[in-house]
């Protein structure tokens, strides 16, 4: 067959451009978008791909996010556990969202640097970090002191104390960490209580309040570090007078026996199956109102565990026995925003009931919950 000269031309096909893809985008441009996404989905985006996994859980991200301001509270829990394989243990999880629901993840990349489960430590919140203190090996008091980075999931140690301690209680304040008691009775001048300074990374010794009586808890308020004693005695300490006053403020506050927590300045407690808070500057308690779903969740075999203050709202954890057989336990939490009204009669309290369901179920009966702590990432 011989060509056509009067043959139109063939037309040149065009050429499709390809849809431009993430791996084109520099790292930095990528960070600085996820930076500005909530924690709650790093999770799900870090299945996306290798790179997006290694960026999410680089320390660039968090410094981005900070430095934009897009830092939000996440509650950390530390469960003593039992294991099928190895008796018991310690397991740390974040309380999450899963299909709308509070659910409690376990984190589980932390360190293999993580040294064995120590008991009966303390723990503290500083900035995006928890501080584990002290606590025992084999039932001997250790000086230890571990820290928990939140946004990597690593391990470092820090300096140790200088006495050792087990069931101490330890606070925030002013960027310094409050040790207190708990210690064997030793002629050292550190032996009732100890501070640590971020800064230096030095420990130094904490005065006695002027009490012979046993100090039964403590707690951060206005910018001091109070203690009570068994006999209902309150002591202030002020970090830059570095010393003790006694305070005849807080009155009422000997009925309560189980958790409690500050919020701004009210402490909310649990009161007769009801939550109340207790507004420090007129000693006067406030029941909060429109909790019915929680109280009607929470049965006559249910026991309160914790109140956290996270980010501003209340958390509350219960755990609620299984009838048959009764070997295991299910853990509830309730997260709730709370608004303050004056009203004719007065002020109220009024909670709204963000979420309320079981976050772990068919927990055996012999678990504790060692920490609970909110941190910003």
């Amino acid at each position: 067959m011989t060509n056509n000269p009067i043959a139109p031309p063939r037309k040149k096909k065009k050429k499709t451009k390809k849809p431009p893809s993430f791996s084109s985008i520099p790292d930095d441009v990528i960070v600085n978008i996820l930076a500005r996404i909530s924690k709650s989905h790093y999770r799900s985006l870090c299945l996306v791909s290798k790179n997006f996994n290694s960026l999410l859980s680089s320390p660039d991200i968090y410094f981005v996010r900070s430095l934009i301001g897009n830092t939000e509270a996440c509650l950390y829990v530390r469960l003593w556990v039992r294991t099928p394989s190895s008796g018991h243990r310690h397991r740390w999880f974040t309380l999450g969202y899963r299909q709308g629901q509070l659910t409690l993840v376990l984190v589980r990349a932390l360190s293999s640097s993580y040294s064995p489960d120590r008991l009966n430590s303390t723990t503290v919140a500083v900035h995006s970090e928890i501080y584990q203190i002290g606590g025992s090996n084999e039932n001997k008091p250790t000086r230890a002191v571990r820290v928990l980075d939140c946004r990597s999931h690593t391990w470092r140690s820090a300096p140790d104390m200088k006495v050792a301690r087990k069931h101490a209680m330890s606070y925030f304040l002013d960027e310094k960490i409050y040790v207190i008691g708990r210690c064997k009775k030793t002629k050292e001048k550190m032996s009732w209580g100890e501070v640590f300074d971020l800064k230096t990374q030095t420990w130094k010794p904490l005065p006695k309040p002027p009490s012979h009586d046993n100090y039964v808890d403590g707690a951060v308020f206005g910018g001091r570090l109070y203690v009570f004693t068994i006999n209902n005695e309150k002591y202030a300490y002020d970090p830059t007078e570095e010393s003790w006053v006694q305070e005849a403020g807080f009155e009422g506050l000997e009925g309560i026996t189980g958790p409690w927590c500050i919020m701004g300045s009210l402490i909310f407690a649990e009161y007769h199956r009801m939550y109340v808070g207790y507004d420090a500057s007129n000693g006067k308690w406030l029941m909060v109102h429109g909790l019915d779903e929680v109280h009607t969740k929470r049965t006559k075999n249910s026991r309160t565990i914790q109140l956290v203050n996270h980010g501003g709202k209340l958390v509350i954890i219960w755990d609620v026995w299984h009838m048959c057989p009764r070997e295991h336990k299910s853990i509830w939490c309730a997260v709730i925003s709370l608004e303050e009204r004056l009203t004719q009669s007065g002020n109220i309290l009024l909670g709204k009931v963000e979420r309320c369901n079981v976050v772990l179920d068919l927990v055996h009966k012999s678990y504790k919950l060692s920490s609970c702590q909110s941190v910003l990432v």
